[in-house]
């Protein structure tokens, strides 16, 4: 029988140095319970982890496809706080033509009570981890949110978007700080979670909110201290 050593030789043969988990490479409408990535919610207007919930309902049948909290067809009960994701290979038109998303884009957006909208990385091992990560308010209507990054529950980024930052083949960058970017090194033990959050913003409203995000995280050293 595996003593804890050996467990923990296992994991880092799994999780070698170097490894990179892309959100948007690593993106995937359905449910695999071994995947680093999940797609959710806040329970309430908090980033306390212990709000989080996992999305119940995907819906890939167009080149943007959504995770929704539970089933939906169309805005109203059910549909926000959503994750979006555009699997095609050039940039699309989001719901009812109101925003864009470019080709492997995240877009996400909370719900109007305050309700966030998270996608939680799991960390398969210990190990020193880079992060990076981008938003971009991607609504034509100028998004007006607030974006996170947490280790847990710390705080490693916080920021405003204002405007908007994506293709400027679909609408002209324009607004106060249409983009926000992170990028850092985190200490994170096996299953500690490294989430990416967008609020509703300080105005309390979600309308004319989707941003889109890029991310990825990179294993730099593992438990065994291998680069």
């Amino acid at each position: 029988m595996w003593g804890l050593e050996g467990v923990a030789i296992i994991l880092a043969l799994l999780a070698p140095a170097g490894k990179t988990f892309d959100l948007c490479a690593d993106f995937s409408f359905q449910k695999t319970p071994d995947s680093v990535w999940q797609y959710g919610y806040s329970a309430a207007n908090s980033l306390d982890p212990a709000q989080f919930r996992l999305d119940e309902y995907a819906d890939a049948s167009d080149p943007v496809g959504f995770w929704h909290p539970s089933v939906s067809h169309q805005p109203g009960p059910g549909w926000y706080p959503y994750v979006a994701y555009n699997s095609s290979k050039e940039t699309q038109f989001g719901s009812r033509h109101g925003w864009a998303v470019r080709s492997g884009e995240v877009a996400m957006e909370a719900s109007n009570t305050g309700q966030y909208s998270l996608i939680r990385f799991m960390a398969p091992v210990a190990g020193v981890y880079k992060i990076f990560a981008k938003f971009e308010g991607v609504h034509f209507g100028l998004s007006t949110t607030d974006v996170h990054v947490l280790r847990n529950a710390t705080s490693l980024f916080d920021a405003d978007i204002q405007g908007y930052g994506g293709d400027p083949a679909f609408h002209k960058v324009e607004g106060a700080s249409p983009t926000a970017a992170y990028s850092g090194e985190v200490m994170l033990q096996a299953n500690d979670t490294v989430t990416f959050a967008v609020g509703y913003g300080k105005n309390k409203t979600n309308y004319c909110d989707t941003t889109g995000l890029f991310a990825r995280v990179v294993l730099l050293t593992n438990i065994r201290g291998q680069r």
